[in-house]
C-alpha cells in the first residue's frame, strides 16, 4: 500500500509461457526447498463484464467475478499510470452470492463513476485457468507464485496460453525480478504486461492486431531522477512487449518499426540518465538493447525499399519483366528477414535479455548502491536533470546540423540520430514544461524536429537504396531517387532554420 492512501494494492510480475512448458518451471528445486506450503490447485472460472461499447475497458477499470468451487469473488481492478515494469494497480475484493455484479460493493471503489451505465453491463468474456499456487519464501520476501494453464472464450473464439504470476505478500519488489530470473533458467520466461483482461478483449476483437505506439510518459516535477527513469524505462518495455506480441504472431512491418522505435528510445533514456544508472551493468544492458534492434534492422530496411521505392515505381516500370523480378526478389528476402526475426524474438537470449533489462531498471546495481555519491545521484531532481540534457542536446544539434547541405550522407545520418535523441529527451521531459508559454515553444520545438528528421530520414532511405543495387533496374530507380535530393536538401536547410529559432522551453 502507499503511503498515504488507502487503496488496497497489489504489486506483481507477470511472466508469459507456453502452457507445456510451465511443468518444467515448477520442477524448479526452489519448489521444494523454499515454498512454506504444499501446492495449492484451483480451477478458477472468471467472468469478465463491460458495456457494448467496452466503457469500462476505457476508463482502465476491469470488472470481473471469479468462482473457486462454491466461492464467488467479485473484483474490480483500476490501472494506474505506468511508473513500474511490475504491475500496481488499485483493486477491490468482495465475496458475492451470485454470478451477477454487486454493484452495492463498489460505491468506494473506481467503478463507482460509471455505475450509471450499469444497466448496460453484461458478460464480455470468460476466462478459465487451472492454477498451481505455491507461497515461496525467497530473499527477504514472501512472494506469491501462480501458474495459470488458462484458455479465453469470446465470440466462439479460445485462446490458450501460459503465465506465471509473482505477487509481493511481503518484502522487496528486487526479490521478485530475482526470482523471475532465476526460474527463467530453467525455460525462458517472457515479460508481460497484458493482463487476462485485456487478452479477453484481444480474443473478442474482430480488428486484426495492428502497431502500437508508445504512451506518453508522466512525469512529476517532484520525482528524483532514479524514480523518472524507471517510469521511462517501464514505458519503454510495455512498448517493445506491445509489438512483440504482434510480430510474434505476423510479420507486421509496422510493429517492427515499433519495436526497433521502443528500443532507441530505452538506449537514449540509459544515455540521458547515464550518471544515475552508472554501475557494471549499464554497458551490458545497453549492448543487449543494441543486439535487439540490429536483429530487427534487415526485416526493416528491405520493408522500407519496397514500400518507399519499388512499389511506388510499380506503375511506370509494371511491363518491364527486370522490375517484376527485383520486386520479388527483395519481397523474398523481406519475407526471409521476417522469418528470422519471428525465431529471434523467441530465442532464450533475446526473452531473458529483456527480463534481464527490467531488472536492471528496476533493481540493478545503481539502484542499491548505497554509497553517497550514487545516493545523489538517484535524489537529483528529474527537473534539474531535464534542463542541463535537453540544453546540451539542442546546442550539439544547431552545432552539427548548421551547414546540412555540406554535409556527406553518413555525417547527415548522425545529425539525425542526435535529433532522435533530442526529441526522445524533449517528449521524456514532456510533462516536466507547462508554465509561461514553455507549453507552446515546447509544441514548436518537437514539431520542427520531427519534420527535419523525417526530411533528413528521406534522404538516409535514398543514401542507403545505393547499397541495395543488384542489377540495371535497381540503379535506374537509385537515380530516378537522386533526383529528389536537392529539394530534399533545401527543406531541410529550411527546417533548421525553423529550430534555431524556437525559443528555449526548457529554463524554469
Amino acid at each position: 500500500m502507499n503511503k498515504g492512501s488507502n487503496t488496497p494494492q497489489e504489486v506483481e510480475l507477470k511472466l508469459e509461457l507456453e502452457p507445456e512448458a510451465l511443468d518444467q518451471v515448477l520442477a524448479h528445486p526452489l519448489f521444494d526447498a523454499q515454498s512454506r506450503t504444499n501446492p495449492v490447485t484451483q480451477t478458477l472460472q472468471s467472468t469478465y463484464f463491460d458495456t457494448p461499447d467496452q466503457a469500462l475497458r476505457q476508463a482502465g477499470i476491469s470488472l470481473r467475478i471469479r468462482r473457486n468451487g462454491h466461492q464467488r469473488i467479485q473484483t474490480i481492478k483500476a490501472s494506474r499510470s505506468p511508473d513500474s515494469v511490475a504491475l500496481t494497480r488499485s483493486e477491490w475484493e468482495h465475496e458475492v452470492a451470485g454470478d451477477r455484479p454487486d454493484y452495492t460493493l463498489a460505491a468506494e471503489t473506481a467503478l463507482k463513476p460509471l455505475l450509471k451505465h450499469q444497466e448496460a453491463i453484461r458478460p464480455a468474456f470468460s476466462v478459465t485457468a487451472e492454477r498451481t499456487l505455491h507461497i515461496l519464501s525467497y530473499g527477504k520476501s514472501t512472494i506469491e507464485v501462480a501458474a495459470d494453464r488458462a484458455t479465453v472464450e469470446a465470440k466462439e473464439r479460445t485462446l490458450r496460453f501460459g503465465e506465471l504470476e509473482l505477487e509481493l505478500k511481503k518484502g522487496h519488489p528486487a526479490d521478485l525480478f530475482d526470482l523471475a530470473q532465476t526460474l527463467s533458467q530453467q525455460t525462458p520466461l517472457r515479460l508481460s504486461f497484458t493482463t487476462k483482461a485485456e487478452r479477453g478483449y484481444e480474443v473478442s476483437s474482430d480488428e486484426a492486431p495492428r502497431r502500437i505506439k508508445a504512451d506518453p510518459v508522466l512525469l512529476r516535477r517532484r520525482m528524483t531522477s532514479a524514480q523518472a527513469f524507471q517510469v521511462i524505462g517501464a514505458s519503454c518495455l510495455r512498448h517493445l512487449m506491445a509489438n512483440e506480441a504482434i510480430v510474434r504472431a505476423t510479420p507486421e512491418g509496422d510493429a517492427v518499426h515499433q519495436m526497433r522505435v521502443a528500443l532507441r528510445r530505452l538506449r537514449a533514456a540509459i544515455t540521458l540518465f547515464k550518471t544515475v544508472v552508472e554501475d557494471e551493468q549499464r554497458d551490458q544492458v545497453k549492448a543487449e538493447l543494441k543486439w535487439m534492434a540490429n536483429l530487427l534492422g534487415e526485416a526493416r530496411d528491405l520493408d522500407v525499399y519496397i514500400t518507399k521505392v519499388l512499389e511506388p515505381a510499380g506503375d511506370q516500370h509494371k511491363d518491364d519483366q527486370g522490375y517484376q523480378q527485383l520486386l520479388a526478389g527483395y519481397q523474398d528476402r523481406r519475407n526471409r528477414a521476417y522469418q528470422t526475426v519471428q525465431e529471434t524474438i523467441v530465442s532464450s537470449r533475446f526473452v531473458n535479455g529483456v527480463l534481464n533489462t527490467a531488472a536492471w531498471i528496476q533493481a540493478g546495481g545503481w539502484v542499491v548502491d548505497q554509497s553517497k555519491p550514487a545516493r545523489q545521484r538517484r535524489k537529483q531532481p528529474v527537473v534539474e536533470l531535464a534542463e542541463r540534457e535537453i540544453g546540451r542536446r539542442w546546442k550539439r544539434v544547431l552545432k552539427r546540423g548548421r551547414n546540412l547541405a555540406d554535409l556527406d550522407p553518413e555525417e547527415r545520418h548522425q545529425v539525425r540520430i542526435e535529433i532522435k535523441k533530442l526529441r526522445y529527451a524533449g517528449e521524456f521531459f514532456d510533462n516536466l514544461f507547462k508554465g509561461g508559454g514553455a507549453k507552446k515553444r515546447k509544441r514548436a520545438a518537437l514539431k520542427t524536429l520531427e519534420a527535419l528528421q523525417e526530411t533528413l530520414g528521406e534522404l538516409n532511405d535514398i543514401a542507403v537504396g545505393s547499397e541495395m543495387h543488384t542489377s540495371d533496374v535497381a540503379e535506374a530507380l537509385h537515380q530516378e531517387q537522386l533526383t529528389r535530393v536537392d529539394d530534399l536538401l533545401a527543406a531541410a536547410q529550411a527546417q533548421y532554420q525553423d529550430l534555431a529559432a524556437v525559443e528555449p522551453f526548457w529554463n524554469s
